[in-house]
């Protein structure tokens, strides 16, 4: 089994590969939407465990890798202590932090919800945001 530390952004991505004694195996940053390091992980030849921080699409994300993975865990940013209070801080160091954690099983995860919740939320906030274009009048303060 292998421990995948992926740091996951919009026009960069990069991520870090360690074997089962936490010796590196491939370190890699793919410039290119998400598409592209899926498209590199689905080629991959060993079975892998990988984690990811949650962000906007996580959950979109969190299905894909489900399609090729052995394992997804979704990582709490604000959890993530040991990323956030380090001096040297980049998405390869990130991405081997967070493979580090996942190999120890360390990794503080959320709640990825379903599609079909993911679906209802998204309709819900998308009201919400039609509401606020039209703010209610308010009579003017005295």
């Amino acid at each position: 089994m292998w421990y995948v530390g992926l740091d996951v952004h919009s026009k960069r991505s990069s991520y870090c590969v360690l074997d089962q004694v936490g010796q590196v195996v491939q370190e890699k940053t793919i410039k290119g939407p998400e598409s592209k390091i899926l498209g590199e992980l689905a080629e991959a030849k060993h079975a892998f465990a990988i984690a990811y921080e949650a962000s906007c699409n996580y959950g979109y994300l969190y299905e894909e890798l489900s399609k090729v993975a052995y394992r997804v865990v979704v990582a709490h940013p604000a959890q993530l202590g040991l990323i956030f209070r380090s001096k040297r801080k980049n998405d390869r160091v990130d991405a081997k932090k967070l493979a580090k954690l996942l190999l120890l099983d360390m990794v503080p995860t959320v709640h990825v919800p379903s599609r079909g919740v993911r679906a209802w939320r998204g309709m819900i906030e998308h009201g919400q945001r039609q509401v606020d274009v039209f703010p209610a009048r308010r009579p003017p303060a005295n």
